[in-house]
């Protein structure tokens, strides 16, 4: 049975020995394997942080002056003086006193009341609509693959994007360019497109089958390749000095990761990283949330940090989204439910800090009880496309979206 390049990719192809383990969907892996490819030292970077699980944005930017929001959450609500004051109407969670000093410094952007029309309360379904970058419908491709497919397509193979993690999140599905997921940088694993056990049996199956001697090539150059890649990041990580400490949580492990390929030039563009699910808060959220507040807020400090001492924080940005927000009211758990809208965070040294986007009404709801959006989120993603990634956001994002001058 002859098999393509294309449906061995699908199948998984082995890396063999590799650290580097891509979520195969994409072709266009043939190139000379060997050191490091690296880019020009001027090059613009992108690194996003997902608050998997849902972030409660009203305990994060808190309306301290709205009396809604007291009679809301007589469990869980923050009280003026417990929370960073901003302004006479806005405070920080008390966890994110770092964050609170890069707003004060003009180098940390809020963004408002960030959603999409018609949201999807799905943690599946809602996450697919952040990272394809659609809300209208089901889109098989994400919104970072395509944005690398459109700058990188003549040279699909070389190191553009690391997702830290298991696996590849779906963002960075495209046509050509690969994004690898790298869990531990001294560990391999074999992943796929997600459907791991089926998958990998198929892949057996295929990797048994007698194919033509290009298949053969084809499977030991993506070998190659891995193995390159993974000693690039070894050496960056095994050379790198800092007298920064991380905080040792998966956070500050791949941040500190990030911050050493990057002060390598090993290639990447973008990076992502995340906290996992915990911020779907149901019950005892207080307490959990002012954790995993913290947790962000040190290891994003940890990282800025380190950039500013290695001479790299002008070319970085630093972003978190979270799939939805939460409900207005808590629940009789001393929690929150799945709600809507919810800010992001935009760090950076070439960032204009301050508020943007309106924040939330918590009267004004929408027919379901939860908050309306003031801004879209593929407004974000086109600042940072256009201004940032350099890459024309309307093919990207299939329509124009107003940008947000947070740089």
């Amino acid at each position: 049975m002859a098999i393509d390049r294309r449906t061995l990719l699908r199948r998984g192809c082995m890396a063999a020995s590799a650290a580097v383990f891509p979520s195969w969907g994409a072709a266009g892996l043939f190139r000379a394997p060997g050191s490091a490819r690296r880019v020009a030292s001027g090059d613009t970077i992108l690194v996003v942080i997902q608050l998997g699980g849902g972030n409660d944005g009203l305990n994060t930017v808190v309306p301290i002056a709205d009396s809604a929001y007291r009679a809301a959450r007589p469990r869980i609500g923050l009280t003026p003086e417990q929370t960073l004051s901003v302004d006479s109407s806005t405070g920080l969670h008390p966890s994110l006193s770092h964050l609170h000093g890069y707003l004060g410094e003009g180098k940390l952007a809020i963004v408002q009341g960030v959603g999409y029309p018609t949201p999807d309360l799905s943690h599946f379904r809602s996450t697919d609509v952040w990272e394809s970058g659609v809300a209208e419908r089901v889109e098989l491709t994400g919104w970072l693959g395509r944005a690398l497919d459109s700058i990188y397509s003549a040279d699909a193979a070389a190191l553009h994007s690391i997702s830290w993690g298991n696996d590849s999140p779906n963002a960075f599905r495209g046509q050509t360019v690969i994004t690898p997921a790298v869990f531990d940088p001294d560990h391999f694993r074999f992943e796929t497109d997600g459907q791991e056990d089926e998958a990998k049996q198929r892949a057996i199956r295929a990797m048994l089958t007698p194919i033509g001697a290009s298949e053969h090539d084809f499977i030991a150059n993506v070998g190659a390749i891995g193995l390159a890649d993974s000693a690039a990041i070894i050496a960056a990580r095994d050379s790198y000095t800092s007298t920064v400490t991380y905080p040792d949580t998966g956070l500050g492990f791949w941040l500190r990761l990030t911050a050493a390929a990057i002060s390598a030039d090993v290639g990447p563009r973008i990076y992502w990283a995340s906290q996992g699910g915990d911020y779907d808060t149901h019950a005892t959220q207080r307490g959990r949330h002012d954790d995993l507040l913290a947790d962000l807020d040190a290891c994003v400090d940890a990282f800025y940090r380190d950039l500013v001492e290695h001479g790299q924080d002008s070319r970085v940005v630093l972003i978190t989204w979270s799939e939805f927000g939460r409900r207005v009211e808590d629940n009789e758990s001393g929690g929150t439910d799945h709600g809507t809208s919810a800010p992001m965070f935009v760090l950076g040294s070439r960032v204009r800090g301050g508020l943007f986007g309106e924040p939330p009404s918590l009267t004004d709801l929408d027919l379901d009880g939860n908050l309306r959006y003031s801004v879209d989120f593929r407004s974000v993603y086109s600042s940072l496309l256009a201004n940032w990634i350099d890459a024309d956001p309307v093919p990207i994002l299939f329509d124009s979206y107003p940008t947000i001058d947070f740089l």
